[in-house]
């Protein structure tokens, strides 16, 4: 199964997210809202019977961050330069509790031996692709539109991670979590 470890995001503040880029900028492949997260870990191609590990390792990174306040306050893009290939939100409160958890899911992961993307984390909200056909034209258009985004008050506690299944399809991603794990109540 492909699997990665996330923050899910509150259905509410999905749907404001989602809204955030304009519907004129056709050139995007927009992430839908109920698919919204933050990938703290992405393992991929996993045998079934590792997702108890999978599991273990999020639950150990979790039971060292309390819950905390998540907030994004500016939209950007990768590459910073050139044609961009993901439009993003960034994190304005928060940050460092999202290291602290990628620190401890990463160093579960490699204590049980599971291969994931082991590049150092950049936490980041994807809100959308550029589509591969896309001209020069609307490339540049998506780039400087997201100088001018507003994006408003997105913020919410964050309270768990979970254990993302993802299901490719020509219709799109599925996302089913496998497992959710609370963080520390101290």
């Amino acid at each position: 199964m492909r699997l990665f470890v996330a923050i899910p995001l509150p259905p509410d503040l999905a749907a404001r997210a989602f809204e955030i880029l304009p519907a004129s900028l056709l050139a995007l492949r927009r992430v839908k809202a109920e698919n919204l997260h933050m990938t703290i870990a992405f393992l991929g191609q996993t045998p079934d019977e590792r997702l108890g590990d999978v599991a273990a390792a999020a639950t150990d990174a979790a039971a060292s961050v309390s819950p905390f306040k998540l907030s994004f306050d500016r939209a950007g893009r990768f590459p910073e330069r050139g044609r961009p290939r993901v439009v993003w939100l960034g994190i304005a409160d928060g940050a460092a509790s999202v290291i602290e958890l990628g620190e401890g899911v990463y160093a579960g992961l490699r204590s049980h031996g599971l291969r994931f993307d082991d590049r150092p984390l950049a936490p980041h909200l994807t809100l959308a692709r550029l589509a591969p056909n896309a001209s020069a034209a609307e490339a540049r258009t998506v780039g400087a539109a997201l100088s001018s985004l507003a994006i408003g008050s997105l913020r919410f506690e964050v309270s768990e991670i979970a254990v993302v299944q993802s299901v490719l399809s020509p219709k799109g991603p599925r996302y089913t979590a496998l497992a959710t794990v609370p963080l520390a109540h101290r």
